[in-house]
């Protein structure tokens, strides 16, 4: 089982792209030397990720993990790839201090707890490109609870594929940031495909 597991994540990690072919939308992709940790489509005209995109194992779900890292959200944690190409067509990352004093958290979508098997793994989801605007009581408690009932599939089916889904969004805005209404998680069974968990979560 953990020979297949590893050619499947080999698999994973040379074809695992999204593509990403709507308006003002752009691929990205966030990796450490030997993985792509997780991929989207980032929404430049309301600044944040339209869809995240990742694989998560049983032994990341398992890890003891290490500790929080306590890090600003950078616009570079891809090696500045979507800053320059957004600059290019006329857009711009948000900045870590375009929440402060908003009300919101800086809530991750690719969160950093399932990537604590290493430090340097934990640190690269605070990337500015991985967040959207969420209430306290969304990002510490219900959306909190569909990242732990991710972990428990990933430990169930071994590997599973997660989608991160945001594209309905209320009337609000935090520094031309559109505050999202809905955030969508799809989990999927990575060896089959099929769908296994499915939740939206309205702010």
């Amino acid at each position: 089982m953990a020979k297949k597991t590893f050619l499947l994540l080999l698999f994973f990690r040379i074809t695992f792209v999204f593509a990403c072919d709507l308006s003002g939308h752009f691929d990205f992709a966030v990796s450490n030397d030997e993985e792509i940790l997780y991929s989207g489509c980032y929404d430049a005209v309301n600044r944040g990720p339209h869809i995240i995109q990742y694989f998560l194992t049983k032994e990341r779900a398992e890890s003891m993990g290490v500790r929080r890292p306590s890090a600003t959200f950078t616009q570079n944690r891809d090696g500045g790839v979507l800053r320059n190409l957004l600059s290019e067509n006329g857009y711009s990352l948000p900045r870590h201090t375009d929440y402060r004093n908003s009300g919101y958290d800086r809530g991750h979508m690719a969160p950093n707890a399932d990537f604590n098997d290493t430090y340097r793994n934990a640190l690269l989801t605070f990337f500015i490109a991985n967040i959207w605007p969420q209430l306290p009581e969304i990002n510490r408690v219900e959306w909190l609870n569909t990242e732990n009932e991710t972990r428990k599939l990933a430990v169930e089916y071994l590997i599973v594929k997660v989608v991160i889904i945001v594209d309905e969004f209320s009337d609000n805005e935090i520094n031309d940031i559109r505050v999202p209404l809905v955030f969508k998680r799809r989990v999927y069974d990575a060896y089959s495909d099929e769908l296994i968990y499915e939740i939206d979560v309205y702010q």
